[in-house]
C-alpha cells in the first residue's frame, strides 16, 4: 500500500513520448479548506461581516459564508485539502465549474470523526510554486461525494433473517478493517481496488456476519494483482476466515478491474483456494 502524503515529482512526459496513461485516483479520507493567501483571508473576512452568523460555531460559519451564491466566487478561491487519516496527501479542485457543489458539501457545518469522503478523479503533476503555498498533488476530479460511517453501514441491505442490532455491530467492525487497509493515497491499482470494496460492495459485509455466525474469525484481508490479468488493473481482494474451534482457513476473493477510472468487480466473492 502507499503511504499518504507522498509528493509527486514524475517528470512530464516529452515531446514524442507514448501517451502516458493517467493516474487514476480512488480515495477515502477528509475534505477541509484553507486560505491560500491573506488576499482571500481578508475578502472572507469581509463577506462573513455581511452575513448573520451569530451564534454559530466557526465551521457553520464558514459554510453558511461559502454556501451562499452571492459568495460563490469565495468558494472558488480558497484551498481544499484532501487528508487520509489526518495526513494531508492532495489539494483538489473540479473538472467542472458546477462541482464546486461537492466541496461545499464536503465542508461540513458539524463535522464529526465519523464523517468520511470519497475523491475520484486524476493526479496531475504538482504545479511549479505548489498550489495556494502546497506542494501536494493536485487531483482534478470527476467525482467527490460525502457520508458517514453510520450511512455507509446502513446502505447495506441486511439479509432477513439476520438480527438488526447484531448486524450493526458486525458491519461497523467490517468497515472498521476494511477502513485500515484503505489508510492509503488511492493511487495504485491495490489502493483503489480496496477504497471500491469498502465504499461500493456489500457482500464482504454480509459474508463476514455469516462466518461469525459461524464461529470463525477474519484473520485477513489481502489485496494484491490478480494471477492473471494483473499487469493490466486486475485485483484480487481476499478475506480469509479461521475457524475457532478447528483453526481451518477458507477464503473467499472477488477480482476487481482497476484499468479505468472507475474501478468495477470483475467476479463477485466466491470461494479461492
Amino acid at each position: 500500500m502507499s503511504e499518504p502524503g507522498t509528493s509527486d515529482d514524475t517528470p512530464l512526459p516529452e515531446p514524442g513520448d507514448a501517451p502516458r496513461r493517467p493516474a487514476f485516483v480512488y480515495a477515502i479520507g477528509r475534505i477541509g479548506c484553507r486560505f491560500p493567501d491573506r488576499g482571500v483571508e481578508k475578502e472572507f473576512a469581509q463577506a462573513t461581516g455581511r452575513t448573520d452568523t451569530r451564534g454559530r460555531t466557526d465551521h457553520e460559519a464558514l459554510h453558511e459564508v461559502i454556501d451562499r451564491p452571492e459568495n460563490r466566487y469565495l468558494a472558488r478561491q480558497l484551498l481544499y485539502v484532501f487528508s487520509v487519516r489526518g495526513v494531508e496527501t492532495y489539494t483538489v479542485r473540479p473538472r467542472y465549474e458546477e462541482d464546486y457543489d461537492r466541496l461545499i458539501e464536503a465542508v461540513r457545518p458539524q463535522p464529526t470523526p465519523l464523517d468520511l469522503d470519497v475523491l475520484i478523479g486524476v493526479r496531475e503533476p504538482v504545479p511549479p510554486g505548489g498550489c495556494g503555498g502546497s506542494r501536494l498533488p493536485m487531483v482534478e476530479f470527476e467525482q467527490v461525494y460525502s457520508f458517514d460511517r453510520t450511512e455507509l453501514v446502513d446502505a447495506v441491505d441486511k439479509p432477513k433473517d439476520m438480527p438488526a442490532k447484531r448486524f450493526r455491530k458486525t458491519a461497523d467492525e467490517v468497515l472498521t478493517r476494511l477502513l485500515a487497509v484503505a489508510a492509503n493515497a488511492g493511487a495504485t491499482a491495490e489502493d483503489r481496488a480496496a477504497n471500491y470494496i469498502t465504499c461500493r460492495y456489500a457482500a464482504v459485509y454480509v459474508k463476514t456476519f455469516e462466518a461469525f455466525a459461524a464461529d470463525s474469525a477474519l484473520t485477513s484481508i489481502d489485496v494484491g494483482p490478480a494471477p492473471v490479468g494483473g499487469d493490466r488493473g486486475v485485483v484480487s481482494f481476499t478475506l480469509s476466515f479461521t475457524q475457532r474451534g478447528t483453526d481451518l482457513t477458507e477464503r473467499w476473493s472477488a477480482l476487481v478491474d482497476t484499468e479505468y477510472l472507475y474501478p468495477y468487480l470483475l467476479t463477485p466473492l466466491a470461494p479461492s483456494l
